[in-house]
């Protein structure tokens, strides 16, 4: 991935080279500076590699409602798992710290080379200006937020008149502030030293920057350009060291001299308009190719792609750890705000069971009504609920993964909670009062005309007592979990059970799974309530919303049985809830 991204790199920089060089040429026949050209090209090449650098973190953005994901990105290469250019990554990523390391090494030799040589310089003055005297140094400025000019020995001697020219090449720099041009550039190559573009783009500036003063000392001086000439091949001879990295000098390299004198003798061409257009249109033409230059990507970069489809519908996504709720005083606050208080006053209750995609921060992503209430205002109301939300992440073995549940928001009255603890029909309440008093031990002593749920009740107080008979509730406290038990309501609590087994539950999940669906690759959904009591086991599990097969539910209830919790609180209070939980069954 990082050989791609370092070739797409160097191909980005080459078409802003040939683009710069376009308007280069536009530029130089109308006698304009062309500094800025390549300025503007380092800083084009250098923003686009640096945007483009592989391995920055998937965007998580939730699409809109009815958002389609494109099946085709046509200015995208997808480099695969397996590309040979892969295989490069480590080693070329080695090689940039070590080229990047040695290039800062050179440029601080440099640089202390230069103080080091600095410390012989003698301040002195020729004629209006202030300078530094070296022995061999220069003529060049140094320093970036205060240059000063530096002389060699040898200007002393020269006439008056190439002294002047000498001053007015260094006075343009200074004025034009060349040398942070320069070094602005340079940084760059410190970030990329690999890139060949920009070391070609650098080495136009630096033309660029000599071409553009000499012009402005010409236009200064106007009749002294053969004695100029003369000069740059005076100093064009002298030596160059390590130390021209950091200054910005009268002397450049034999072919950037001859192409300076040539721009003194020879006049400049007249533009055509065509050819002018046709420069301006070339070079625009080419920065256009170069911002849509098809960007370099990995497989792995499919990944928001894949959460877009994921989040489309609910579909079922396994996970071996449920995302646990963790705010849930801030879920309680809103229900109570969001309760429409129409329904509220008139006392209109209702469940909305509300699917939610939850992401892998744990995010609540999109939200969509499961099953309605049968009250609309209750639907918007349990979406708006549901947003409120914030979960652990869900794991999948030792992967955080995105996940689809499902959870039952009920919206109930205070009366209506009221009315679903009221005490347990008289007729049940007389064979309770039998059993603890022990005239009734056995379910054939239970009254004949018993309603079946009733007697399914005091059956299950008689299963209770016999299996531990020194460990029966009190008579105060059975008529209230026993009505509790018997459907499912709202139960309110502060303090929500926790599962404790989930190790446990997920080798039920394997083992209750119907081996027919399974070889099929039929998998499923089904929300089961559980009624949970004050010793955290569950006492009842019914279905709340179905999976679509009649097996899986059975299954579901089955492994609903092995679930074990910490008691939910109600305040300070130990109380028995009901709570919705899906289960999943899913192939690998």
């Amino acid at each position: 991935m990082i050989a791609a991204w370092m070739l797409w790199s160097a191909g980005i920089g080459v078409l802003f080279l040939v683009a710069g060089l376009a308007a280069e040429r536009l530029l130089t026949v109308y006698g304009h500076p062309t500094r800025w050209v390549w300025i503007v090209a380092g800083a084009a090449t250098t923003a686009l590699s640096v945007l483009r650098i592989p391995g920055g973190a998937p965007e998580q953005a939730a699409p809109p409602p009815g958002y389609v994901p494109p099946l085709l990105e046509p200015l995208a290469v997808t480099v695969a798992r397996d590309s040979l250019l892969r295989s490069f990554d480590d080693l070329l990523v080695l090689g940039w710290v070590v080229l990047s390391s040695l290039l800062v090494v050179t440029v601080l030799f440099a640089f202390a080379r230069l103080v080091r040589e600095g410390r012989s310089w003698q301040p002195g003055s020729l004629g209006h200006r202030t300078v530094l005297w070296s022995r061999d140094t220069g003529p060049t400025i140094v320093g970036l937020l205060r240059p000063r000019v530096v002389l060699p020995a040898w200007v002393r001697a020269v006439g008056h008149r190439e002294q002047e020219l000498i001053l007015a090449h260094e006075e343009e720099h200074i004025r034009a502030g060349d040398a942070r041009l320069r070094f602005l550039m340079t940084l760059p190559l410190f970030v990329f030293p690999w890139n060949p573009a920009l070391w070609l783009q650098r080495h136009r500036l630096n033309l660029a920057v000599e071409l553009d003063c000499d012009r402005r000392v010409m236009h200064r001086l106007p009749g002294h350009r053969h004695a100029y000439g003369n000069l740059l091949l005076r100093v064009g001879a002298g030596r160059n060291g390590l130390h021209r990295l950091a200054l910005v000098s009268l002397s450049e390299g034999r072919s950037q001299l001859e192409r300076r004198i040539r721009g003194l003798v020879e006049r400049m061409p007249r533009a055509r308009r065509i050819q002018a257009a046709l420069l301006l249109l070339g070079a625009a033409a080419i920065v256009t190719l170069a911002v849509l230059f098809p960007r370099i990507r990995g497989e792995d970069a499919s990944a928001p792609d894949e959460l877009v489809e994921l989040m489309a519908e609910p579909t079922p996504t396994p996970y071996t750890v449920r995302p646990d709720l963790v705010n849930e005083r801030e879920v309680m606050q809103a229900l109570q705000a969001e309760y429409p208080p129409e329904l509220r006053d008139t006392g209109i209750a209702g469940t909305v069971n509300v699917h939610f995609f939850i992401d892998t921060e744990g995010v609540v992503q999109r939200v969509l009504v499961a099953g309605t209430s049968g009250h609309e205002e209750l639907d918007s109301a349990a979406l708006r609920v549901a947003r409120v939300f914030r979960f652990t992440p869900a794991l999948d073995m030792d992967e955080i993964v995105p996940v689809w549940i499902a959870i039952p928001i009920t919206f109930t009255t205070r009366d209506a909670a009221s009315a679903d603890t009221a005490p347990v029909p008289e007729e049940l309440r007389q064979v309770i009062d039998s059993i603890f008093r022990g005239q009734v031990d056995d379910p054939g002593d239970l009254p004949a005309d018993l309603p079946e749920e009733l007697a399914e009740i005091a059956n299950r107080i008689l299963r209770e007592r016999a299996a531990d008979p020194g460990d029966r509730p009190a008579d105060s406290d059975v008529p209230q979990e026993a009505s509790l038990a018997d459907a499912p309501t709202f139960t309110p609590y502060t303090v929500r059970p926790d599962l404790v087994n989930e190790r446990e539950v997920q080798r039920a999940l394997e083992r209750e799974y119907p081996p027919i669906l399974k070889d099929a690759g039929i998998g499923g959904t089904t929300n089961v309530h559980f009624f949970i009591d004050t010793e955290g086991v569950v006492q009842r599990a019914l279905v709340a919303q179905a999976s679509g097969h009649e097996a899986l539910d059975e299954a579901a209830l089955r492994v609903a049985r092995v679930f074990r919790f910490t008691p939910a609180l109600n305040e300070d209070e130990v109380v028995p809830v009901w709570i919705a939980i899906p289960i999943t069954f899913q192939t690998r």
